[in-house]
Protein backbone atom coordinates (compact mmCIF):
# COMPACT_ATOMS: atom_id res chain seq x y z
CA UNK A 1 0.00 0.00 0.00
CA UNK A 2 1.44 3.24 -0.92
CA UNK A 3 2.10 5.91 1.97
CA UNK A 4 -0.40 8.41 3.35
CA UNK A 5 1.01 11.76 4.14
CA UNK A 6 -1.03 14.51 6.13
CA UNK A 7 -0.20 17.78 4.39
CA UNK A 8 -0.03 20.92 6.00
CA UNK A 9 -2.96 22.72 5.89
CA UNK A 10 -1.35 26.47 7.59
CA UNK A 11 1.54 28.04 5.78
CA UNK A 12 1.79 30.53 7.88
CA UNK A 13 4.13 29.52 10.95
CA UNK A 14 3.08 29.44 14.82
CA UNK A 15 1.75 33.00 15.92
CA UNK A 16 2.95 34.49 13.23
CA UNK A 17 -0.88 35.65 11.92
CA UNK A 18 -1.49 37.63 14.88
CA UNK A 19 -1.70 41.31 14.80
CA UNK A 20 -3.33 42.06 18.72
CA UNK A 21 -4.32 44.61 20.04
CA UNK A 22 -2.99 43.84 23.25
CA UNK A 23 0.94 45.14 24.25
CA UNK A 24 1.21 42.05 26.36
CA UNK A 25 0.30 39.65 22.88
CA UNK A 26 2.20 41.40 20.53
CA UNK A 27 5.56 41.30 22.46
CA UNK A 28 4.95 37.44 22.99
CA UNK A 29 4.67 37.50 19.08
CA UNK A 30 7.52 39.21 18.77
CA UNK A 31 9.71 36.89 20.96
CA UNK A 32 8.30 33.31 19.46
CA UNK A 33 9.25 35.40 15.81
CA UNK A 34 12.84 36.37 17.09
CA UNK A 35 13.22 32.83 18.81
CA UNK A 36 13.57 34.27 22.14
CA UNK A 37 10.56 32.39 23.12
CA UNK A 38 9.38 28.59 22.38
CA UNK A 39 5.92 27.82 21.61
CA UNK A 40 6.05 25.80 24.41
CA UNK A 41 7.05 28.85 27.22
CA UNK A 42 4.46 30.92 24.87
CA UNK A 43 1.51 28.81 25.96
CA UNK A 44 2.61 28.80 29.28
CA UNK A 45 1.36 32.76 28.93
CA UNK A 46 -1.87 32.09 27.10
CA UNK A 47 -4.03 31.67 29.82
CA UNK A 48 -3.23 35.01 31.39
CA UNK A 49 -3.44 36.71 27.88
CA UNK A 50 -6.66 34.94 27.63
CA UNK A 51 -8.07 36.63 30.61
CA UNK A 52 -6.75 39.95 29.35
CA UNK A 53 -8.60 39.72 26.13
CA UNK A 54 -12.43 38.34 27.54
CA UNK A 55 -11.69 41.47 30.47
CA UNK A 56 -10.67 43.89 27.52
CA UNK A 57 -13.60 42.43 25.51
CA UNK A 58 -11.05 41.58 23.03
CA UNK A 59 -13.33 39.51 21.00
CA UNK A 60 -10.49 38.78 18.11
CA UNK A 61 -7.63 38.38 20.48
CA UNK A 62 -9.40 35.99 22.65
CA UNK A 63 -10.72 33.88 19.26
CA UNK A 64 -7.05 33.99 18.51
CA UNK A 65 -5.76 32.31 21.71
CA UNK A 66 -7.84 29.81 21.51
CA UNK A 67 -7.06 29.07 18.14
CA UNK A 68 -3.52 28.87 19.11
CA UNK A 69 -4.28 26.58 21.97
CA UNK A 70 -5.15 24.40 19.61
CA UNK A 71 -2.51 24.44 16.90
CA UNK A 72 -0.09 23.98 19.84
CA UNK A 73 -2.11 20.81 21.52
CA UNK A 74 -1.90 19.16 17.58
CA UNK A 75 1.70 20.44 17.12
CA UNK A 76 3.46 19.98 19.54
CA UNK A 77 1.86 17.78 22.61
CA UNK A 78 -0.22 15.08 20.03
CA UNK A 79 -2.47 15.25 22.74
CA UNK A 80 -5.78 14.17 20.74
CA UNK A 81 -8.48 14.79 23.70
CA UNK A 82 -7.40 18.42 24.85
CA UNK A 83 -7.62 19.26 20.67
CA UNK A 84 -11.45 18.05 21.02
CA UNK A 85 -11.68 20.40 24.09
CA UNK A 86 -9.99 23.78 22.12
CA UNK A 87 -11.85 23.07 18.95
CA UNK A 88 -15.40 22.64 21.22
CA UNK A 89 -14.90 25.98 23.07
CA UNK A 90 -13.38 27.85 19.85
CA UNK A 91 -16.66 27.05 17.90
CA UNK A 92 -18.46 28.39 21.15
CA UNK A 93 -16.98 31.35 22.05
CA UNK A 94 -17.01 32.33 18.00
CA UNK A 95 -20.72 31.35 18.40
CA UNK A 96 -21.15 33.69 21.14
CA UNK A 97 -18.96 35.88 19.42
CA UNK A 98 -20.74 36.00 16.01
CA UNK A 99 -17.70 35.69 14.36
CA UNK A 100 -18.12 32.82 11.30
CA UNK A 101 -14.13 33.04 10.21
CA UNK A 102 -13.19 31.66 13.71
CA UNK A 103 -16.73 29.30 13.47
CA UNK A 104 -15.57 27.98 10.52
CA UNK A 105 -12.22 27.28 12.08
CA UNK A 106 -13.18 25.28 14.74
CA UNK A 107 -15.13 22.61 12.28
CA UNK A 108 -12.16 22.22 10.83
CA UNK A 109 -10.10 21.26 13.90
CA UNK A 110 -12.74 18.96 14.90
CA UNK A 111 -12.70 17.33 11.04
CA UNK A 112 -8.84 16.77 11.85
CA UNK A 113 -9.50 14.95 15.05
CA UNK A 114 -11.76 12.81 13.82
CA UNK A 115 -9.78 12.28 10.62
CA UNK A 116 -6.58 11.49 13.16
CA UNK A 117 -9.11 8.54 14.86
CA UNK A 118 -10.09 7.14 11.40
CA UNK A 119 -13.54 8.68 11.55
CA UNK A 120 -14.09 9.82 8.43
CA UNK A 121 -17.61 10.69 8.20
CA UNK A 122 -17.87 12.54 11.55
CA UNK A 123 -14.92 14.86 9.60
CA UNK A 124 -16.25 15.02 6.41
CA UNK A 125 -19.94 16.27 8.05
CA UNK A 126 -17.62 19.06 10.25
CA UNK A 127 -15.74 20.38 7.08
CA UNK A 128 -19.01 20.28 5.22
CA UNK A 129 -20.93 22.20 7.78
CA UNK A 130 -16.91 24.43 7.69
CA UNK A 131 -17.15 25.37 4.45
CA UNK A 132 -20.83 26.07 4.74
CA UNK A 133 -19.92 28.52 7.85
CA UNK A 134 -17.00 30.31 5.58
CA UNK A 135 -19.17 30.78 2.55
CA UNK A 136 -21.89 32.88 4.79
CA UNK A 137 -18.76 35.61 5.43
CA UNK A 138 -18.58 39.03 3.69
CA UNK A 139 -16.96 40.70 2.61
CA UNK A 140 -14.49 38.46 0.97
CA UNK A 141 -11.02 39.36 2.35
CA UNK A 142 -7.63 37.34 2.28
CA UNK A 143 -8.21 35.87 5.60
CA UNK A 144 -11.46 33.89 4.54
CA UNK A 145 -9.79 33.31 0.85
CA UNK A 146 -7.05 31.33 3.10
CA UNK A 147 -9.43 29.34 5.70
CA UNK A 148 -11.28 28.27 2.52
CA UNK A 149 -8.69 26.59 0.78
CA UNK A 150 -7.73 25.27 4.50
CA UNK A 151 -10.36 23.70 4.54
CA UNK A 152 -10.46 22.31 1.47
CA UNK A 153 -6.93 21.24 2.19
CA UNK A 154 -8.41 19.27 5.23
CA UNK A 155 -10.98 17.77 2.65
CA UNK A 156 -7.77 16.30 0.95
CA UNK A 157 -5.91 14.73 4.13
CA UNK A 158 -9.06 13.37 5.54
CA UNK A 159 -9.82 11.56 1.68
CA UNK A 160 -6.29 10.28 1.27
CA UNK A 161 -6.27 8.82 5.12
CA UNK A 162 -9.71 7.30 3.80
CA UNK A 163 -7.57 5.61 0.67
CA UNK A 164 -9.50 8.23 -1.59
CA UNK A 165 -6.44 9.97 -3.25
CA UNK A 166 -8.73 11.21 -6.44
CA UNK A 167 -11.00 12.34 -4.74
CA UNK A 168 -8.43 14.19 -2.09
CA UNK A 169 -6.78 15.79 -5.66
CA UNK A 170 -9.83 17.01 -6.52
CA UNK A 171 -9.67 19.50 -3.11
CA UNK A 172 -6.26 20.62 -3.59
CA UNK A 173 -7.29 21.93 -6.87
CA UNK A 174 -10.06 23.55 -5.28
CA UNK A 175 -7.47 25.29 -2.81
CA UNK A 176 -4.76 26.40 -5.12
CA UNK A 177 -8.15 27.82 -7.20
CA UNK A 178 -8.87 29.44 -4.18
CA UNK A 179 -5.01 31.12 -3.81
CA UNK A 180 -5.46 32.19 -7.26
CA UNK A 181 -8.03 35.31 -5.84
CA UNK A 182 -5.14 36.33 -3.85
CA UNK A 183 -3.65 39.54 -4.91
CA UNK A 184 -0.31 40.43 -3.09
CA UNK A 185 2.41 39.19 -4.71
CA UNK A 186 4.26 37.60 -1.48
CA UNK A 187 0.15 35.91 -0.25
CA UNK A 188 0.83 34.38 -3.84
CA UNK A 189 4.34 33.13 -3.26
CA UNK A 190 3.93 31.84 -0.28
CA UNK A 191 0.87 29.61 -1.28
CA UNK A 192 2.59 28.36 -4.36
CA UNK A 193 5.44 27.17 -1.87
CA UNK A 194 2.68 25.48 0.29
CA UNK A 195 0.70 24.09 -3.14
CA UNK A 196 2.94 22.24 -4.82
CA UNK A 197 4.29 21.06 -1.36
CA UNK A 198 0.37 19.41 -1.06
CA UNK A 199 0.78 18.10 -4.32
CA UNK A 200 4.11 16.34 -4.23
CA UNK A 201 2.71 14.49 -1.05
CA UNK A 202 -0.38 13.52 -2.34
CA UNK A 203 0.99 12.55 -5.68
CA UNK A 204 2.97 9.82 -4.10
CA UNK A 205 -0.01 8.02 -4.44
CA UNK A 206 -0.34 8.45 -7.89
CA UNK A 207 3.10 9.37 -10.01
CA UNK A 208 6.47 9.10 -8.25
CA UNK A 209 7.42 11.35 -10.99
CA UNK A 210 5.34 14.16 -10.28
CA UNK A 211 5.10 13.61 -6.68
CA UNK A 212 9.41 14.73 -7.21
CA UNK A 213 8.80 17.38 -9.80
CA UNK A 214 5.80 19.21 -7.11
CA UNK A 215 8.31 18.89 -4.17
CA UNK A 216 11.12 20.19 -6.22
CA UNK A 217 9.11 23.23 -7.49
CA UNK A 218 7.53 23.86 -3.92
CA UNK A 219 11.59 24.38 -2.51
CA UNK A 220 11.86 26.76 -5.68
CA UNK A 221 8.94 28.98 -4.37
CA UNK A 222 10.77 29.18 -1.02
CA UNK A 223 13.05 32.05 1.08
CA UNK A 224 15.98 31.37 3.17
CA UNK A 225 13.53 32.20 5.90
CA UNK A 226 11.52 29.28 5.34
CA UNK A 227 14.59 26.43 5.23
CA UNK A 228 13.46 25.55 8.43
CA UNK A 229 9.85 25.51 7.53
CA UNK A 230 7.35 22.24 8.02
CA UNK A 231 6.38 22.21 4.07
CA UNK A 232 10.16 21.77 3.97
CA UNK A 233 9.79 18.66 6.19
CA UNK A 234 7.18 17.32 3.69
CA UNK A 235 9.46 18.26 0.11
CA UNK A 236 12.44 16.42 1.79
CA UNK A 237 9.93 13.69 2.83
CA UNK A 238 8.49 12.93 -0.45
CA UNK A 239 11.85 12.91 -2.52
CA UNK A 240 13.54 10.88 -0.23
CA UNK A 241 10.54 8.44 -0.25
CA UNK A 242 10.48 8.58 -4.45
CA UNK A 243 14.43 7.53 -3.95
CA UNK A 244 13.48 5.13 -1.80
CA UNK A 245 10.50 3.60 -4.10
CA UNK A 246 13.66 3.24 -6.45
CA UNK A 247 16.02 1.86 -4.48
CA UNK A 248 18.51 4.76 -4.56
CA UNK A 249 18.88 4.13 -0.08
CA UNK A 250 21.90 6.90 0.33
CA UNK A 251 19.85 9.42 -1.50
CA UNK A 252 17.02 8.58 0.36
CA UNK A 253 18.66 8.33 3.58
CA UNK A 254 20.15 11.93 2.54
CA UNK A 255 16.77 12.92 1.90
CA UNK A 256 15.06 12.01 5.30
CA UNK A 257 17.57 13.35 7.31
CA UNK A 258 17.20 16.35 5.98
CA UNK A 259 13.73 16.09 6.78
CA UNK A 260 14.38 14.83 10.29
CA UNK A 261 16.90 18.23 10.63
CA UNK A 262 14.09 20.54 10.25
CA UNK A 263 12.74 22.05 13.58
CA UNK A 264 9.68 23.53 12.60
CA UNK A 265 6.43 22.25 13.89
CA UNK A 266 6.02 18.93 12.16
CA UNK A 267 3.11 16.66 11.69
CA UNK A 268 3.56 13.61 14.06
CA UNK A 269 2.00 11.23 10.96
CA UNK A 270 4.62 12.35 8.81
CA UNK A 271 7.18 11.93 11.14
CA UNK A 272 5.94 8.55 12.18
CA UNK A 273 6.02 7.98 8.52
CA UNK A 274 9.69 9.17 8.46
CA UNK A 275 10.79 7.07 10.85
CA UNK A 276 9.19 4.03 9.17
CA UNK A 277 11.09 4.73 6.00
CA UNK A 278 14.56 5.41 7.50
CA UNK A 279 14.11 1.55 9.49
CA UNK A 280 13.47 -0.17 5.66
CA UNK A 281 16.58 2.70 4.58
CA UNK A 282 18.73 1.65 7.19
CA UNK A 283 18.12 -2.21 7.01
CA UNK A 284 18.66 -2.24 3.39
CA UNK A 285 22.25 -0.07 4.23
CA UNK A 286 23.67 -2.72 6.22
CA UNK A 287 23.18 -0.25 9.41
CA UNK A 288 22.27 -2.47 11.95
CA UNK A 289 22.63 0.20 15.14
CA UNK A 290 20.55 3.10 13.40
CA UNK A 291 18.09 0.79 12.89
CA UNK A 292 17.36 -0.16 15.97
CA UNK A 293 17.71 3.67 16.84
CA UNK A 294 14.40 4.28 14.39
CA UNK A 295 12.61 1.00 15.94
CA UNK A 296 13.11 2.57 19.40
CA UNK A 297 12.21 6.03 18.25
CA UNK A 298 8.89 5.05 16.42
CA UNK A 299 7.90 2.13 18.98
CA UNK A 300 7.82 5.49 21.88
CA UNK A 301 5.75 7.40 19.43
CA UNK A 302 3.57 5.16 18.70
CA UNK A 303 2.04 4.48 22.17
CA UNK A 304 2.09 8.34 22.50
CA UNK A 305 -0.11 8.34 19.22
CA UNK A 306 -1.84 5.13 20.70
CA UNK A 307 -2.73 6.41 24.11
CA UNK A 308 -4.19 9.98 22.53
CA UNK A 309 -6.10 8.26 20.14
CA UNK A 310 -7.78 6.24 22.93
CA UNK A 311 -7.97 9.32 25.25
CA UNK A 312 -10.20 11.13 22.54
CA UNK A 313 -12.09 8.13 21.25
CA UNK A 314 -13.57 8.40 24.93
CA UNK A 315 -14.31 11.82 25.02
CA UNK A 316 -16.07 11.53 21.17
CA UNK A 317 -18.39 8.83 22.65
CA UNK A 318 -19.46 11.38 25.72
CA UNK A 319 -19.58 14.07 23.65
CA UNK A 320 -22.08 11.92 21.05
CA UNK A 321 -24.07 10.92 24.34
CA UNK A 322 -24.42 14.34 25.42
CA UNK A 323 -25.56 15.20 22.04
CA UNK A 324 -27.86 11.94 22.19
CA UNK A 325 -29.56 13.39 25.83
CA UNK A 326 -29.74 17.02 24.85
CA UNK A 327 -30.99 16.87 20.57
CA UNK A 328 -33.19 13.58 20.54
CA UNK A 329 -33.94 14.34 16.91
CA UNK A 330 -29.75 14.37 16.07
CA UNK A 331 -29.46 10.46 17.50
CA UNK A 332 -27.29 8.19 15.81
CA UNK A 333 -26.78 4.70 17.65
CA UNK A 334 -25.48 3.63 14.45
CA UNK A 335 -22.24 5.84 14.72
CA UNK A 336 -22.13 5.50 18.67
CA UNK A 337 -21.40 1.43 18.25
CA UNK A 338 -19.34 2.10 15.68
CA UNK A 339 -17.09 4.39 17.92
CA UNK A 340 -17.44 1.90 20.57
CA UNK A 341 -15.93 -0.74 17.89
CA UNK A 342 -12.67 1.64 17.20
CA UNK A 343 -12.20 2.11 20.92
CA UNK A 344 -12.28 -1.31 21.53
CA UNK A 345 -9.46 -2.02 18.78
CA UNK A 346 -7.38 1.35 19.82
CA UNK A 347 -7.30 -0.27 23.48
CA UNK A 348 -6.07 -3.57 21.93
CA UNK A 349 -3.71 -1.66 20.42
CA UNK A 350 -2.17 0.03 23.36
CA UNK A 351 -2.38 -3.22 25.69
CA UNK A 352 0.24 -4.34 23.02
CA UNK A 353 2.56 -1.16 23.08
CA UNK A 354 2.12 -1.07 26.68
CA UNK A 355 3.43 -4.91 27.04
CA UNK A 356 6.51 -3.31 25.14
CA UNK A 357 7.03 -0.24 26.97
CA UNK A 358 5.73 -0.27 30.51
CA UNK A 359 2.96 -0.50 33.67
CA UNK A 360 2.28 3.29 34.30
CA UNK A 361 2.44 3.12 37.76
CA UNK A 362 6.32 3.19 39.26
CA UNK A 363 6.62 2.30 43.16
CA UNK A 364 8.98 4.07 45.05
CA UNK A 365 9.35 4.37 48.89
CA UNK A 366 7.96 8.13 49.28
CA UNK A 367 4.94 9.38 51.14
CA UNK A 368 2.40 11.32 49.49
CA UNK A 369 3.53 14.25 50.40
CA UNK A 370 7.66 13.63 49.57
CA UNK A 371 6.60 12.84 45.89
CA UNK A 372 4.30 16.02 45.54
CA UNK A 373 6.99 18.27 47.21
CA UNK A 374 9.51 16.74 44.27
CA UNK A 375 6.74 17.25 41.59
CA UNK A 376 6.12 20.77 42.29
CA UNK A 377 9.69 21.75 42.06
CA UNK A 378 9.37 20.24 38.67
CA UNK A 379 6.81 22.15 37.79
CA UNK A 380 8.41 25.26 38.75
CA UNK A 381 10.91 24.03 37.04
CA UNK A 382 13.40 24.35 39.94
CA UNK A 383 17.11 23.52 39.40
CA UNK A 384 17.07 22.23 43.01
CA UNK A 385 14.68 19.07 42.12
CA UNK A 386 18.20 16.59 41.59
CA UNK A 387 18.82 17.75 44.96
CA UNK A 388 16.00 16.92 46.70
CA UNK A 389 15.63 13.73 44.57
CA UNK A 390 19.08 12.90 45.84
CA UNK A 391 17.96 13.31 49.64
CA UNK A 392 15.71 10.42 48.84
CA UNK A 393 17.34 8.18 46.51
CA UNK A 394 20.62 8.73 48.54
CA UNK A 395 22.74 5.93 45.79
CA UNK A 396 20.05 6.75 42.59
CA UNK A 397 23.08 9.02 41.23
CA UNK A 398 26.41 7.35 42.48
CA UNK A 399 24.86 3.98 41.07
CA UNK A 400 24.21 5.76 37.36
CA UNK A 401 27.65 7.38 37.59
CA UNK A 402 28.80 3.58 38.54
CA UNK A 403 27.06 2.66 34.83
CA UNK A 404 28.99 5.19 33.06
CA UNK A 405 30.65 8.43 34.18
CA UNK A 406 29.87 10.33 31.43
CA UNK A 407 26.12 10.31 32.10
CA UNK A 408 25.66 14.68 32.35
CA UNK A 409 22.95 16.18 34.91
CA UNK A 410 20.46 16.70 32.64
CA UNK A 411 20.19 12.74 31.73
CA UNK A 412 20.27 11.84 35.39
CA UNK A 413 17.70 14.57 36.35
CA UNK A 414 15.43 12.39 33.56
CA UNK A 415 16.06 9.30 34.99
CA UNK A 416 15.26 10.60 37.85
CA UNK A 417 11.66 11.91 36.81
CA UNK A 418 11.11 8.30 35.38
CA UNK A 419 12.06 6.67 38.27
CA UNK A 420 8.89 8.81 39.48
CA UNK A 421 6.72 7.10 37.09
CA UNK A 422 6.20 10.44 35.09
CA UNK A 423 5.37 10.17 31.49
CA UNK A 424 7.44 11.70 28.50
CA UNK A 425 4.69 14.06 27.55
CA UNK A 426 5.04 15.84 31.64
CA UNK A 427 8.68 15.75 31.26
CA UNK A 428 8.53 17.99 27.78
CA UNK A 429 5.55 19.82 29.97
CA UNK A 430 7.46 20.27 32.69
CA UNK A 431 11.21 21.03 31.17
CA UNK A 432 9.63 23.19 28.48
CA UNK A 433 11.19 21.07 25.39
CA UNK A 434 9.51 19.26 22.51
CA UNK A 435 8.29 15.72 23.30
CA UNK A 436 10.88 14.06 20.42
CA UNK A 437 13.54 15.99 22.74
CA UNK A 438 12.62 13.35 25.26
CA UNK A 439 12.62 10.45 23.15
CA UNK A 440 15.97 11.60 21.73
CA UNK A 441 17.28 12.10 25.08
CA UNK A 442 16.03 8.74 25.87
CA UNK A 443 17.58 7.07 23.20
CA UNK A 444 20.97 8.33 23.58
CA UNK A 445 20.80 7.26 27.44
CA UNK A 446 20.08 4.04 26.54
CA UNK A 447 23.46 4.07 24.26
CA UNK A 448 25.31 5.23 27.23
CA UNK A 449 24.21 2.61 29.40
CA UNK A 450 24.43 -0.46 26.76
CA UNK A 451 20.76 -1.31 27.00
CA UNK A 452 19.83 -3.97 24.07
CA UNK A 453 16.37 -2.91 22.59
CA UNK A 454 14.37 -5.38 24.15
CA UNK A 455 14.89 -3.87 27.60
CA UNK A 456 12.62 -1.11 28.63
CA UNK A 457 13.97 1.50 30.21
CA UNK A 458 11.22 2.46 32.34
CA UNK A 459 11.03 -1.44 33.80
CA UNK A 460 15.44 -1.01 34.28
CA UNK A 461 15.47 2.41 35.92
CA UNK A 462 12.26 1.37 38.40
CA UNK A 463 14.13 -1.58 39.47
CA UNK A 464 18.09 0.12 39.26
Amino acid sequence: MKKLYFIPILFISWFSTLNSQTTAFENLTKKITNKQATPLQAYKQLDSLLTEAINANDAETELKILSKRYEYDYLQKIDFEQMISAAQILKERAQYHNNLLYEAKAYKYLAQVYTFNGLYEKALKELSIGLKTINKVTPETPKTIMERANIYTAFTNTYTQNNEPFKGIQYIYKAIEEHGKLTNPEQKRGTQFMDYANLGGIYLKVNLDSAKYYAEKSITYSKPHEYNHNLMFLNYLVIGNVHLAKKDYPNAEKYYKKAEAIKEGKYFMNIKELYKNLIKTYAELNETELKKEYELKLKDLSLTIAQSQNNSLRKIIQNDKNNINSSPKSRNKNNYYWILGALAVMGLGIIALVIYKRKKTITHPLTPKEYNELIDLLKDNDQKFLLAFDTKFPHFSKKLLKENANLTNSEIELLAMVKLGITNKEISQYKYIQHRTVQNKRYFIRKKLNLASDIDLNKWIEHF
